[in-house]
């Protein structure tokens, strides 16, 4: 004879259903924070390789032409007495933004190197591409229109600061660093390299909370250095 009995489907009930849902949640809750601290390690990475070769690329360009960009405007002290050019955030202290270095590096004839006055050669010493992000660019150049912030040729960090680059104008083959940091060895914030760069980091502040201090207690800075 035939069943009466009525066929029952497999479904989730609403307590079921509830439960996978809040199992979701927790989940998701655990993979945010792991996402975004690996998306900050690298934007790190990046920046640490980043500064590295704008070094390189300062000291391929001393090879060629005996000296680093002598860019007057960007100069802070003399020549003479161990003087040093300094491009990046002006508040940050940089007497140049940073574009009238790359300006040079990149051969594009703008401002010192109109013409091609510094880089007579047209050498492309350093390259990278454009930032993606026109309203808040990072990571790349501020090259071509539609860009909200920034000027044309800047070079900005993963999060959206201009890369900050300090070179030796006296051939000493020291840096006095006390005008960006006050806590580096040396006598007093002296570093005996000729060229350096330097990432502000995530909080865009230089040193610990903008303390200019990169080991100041238990909290370091973000800050990504060339140096280190």
């Amino acid at each position: 004879s035939l069943s009466l009995r009525p066929i029952r489907h497999g479904a989730f009930t609403l307590i079921e259903l509830l439960t996978v849902i809040a199992i979701i949640a927790i989940l998701m809750g655990l993979l945010f924070p792991a996402l975004a601290a690996a998306k900050d390690q690298a934007r790190r990475a990046s920046a640490a390789n980043t500064v590295k070769n704008i070094v390189n690329a300062c000291k391929s360009y001393q090879t060629d032409y005996g000296k680093f960009p002598p860019v007057s405007t960007a100069l802070v002290g003399s020549v003479d007495t161990g003087g040093y050019y300094s491009y990046g955030d002006t508040t940050f202290r940089a007497a140049k933004s940073n574009e009238w270095l790359f300006d040079i590096l990149r051969s594009i004839p703008n401002n010192a190197n109109l013409a091609y006055a510094m880089n007579s050669r047209q050498v492309k010493y350093f390259e990278l591409p454009k930032a993606k992000d026109t309203a808040a660019p990072r990571d790349g150049f501020i090259d071509g229109a539609g860009y909200k912030t920034g000027k044309p040729g800047q070079l900005m960090d993963p999060w959206g600061a201009q890369y900050s680059i300090v070179l030796d104008a006296a051939d000493s083959g020291t840096i006095d660093m006390g005008s960006f940091y006050t806590d580096l060895q040396g006598v007093p914030n002296i570093l005996r390299v000729s060229a350096v760069a330097f990432s502000m980091g995530k909080d865009g502040k230089p040193g610990t909370k903008g303390d200019m201090t990169l080991r100041k207690g238990t909290n370091n800075s973000d800050d990504v250095v060339s140096w280190q």
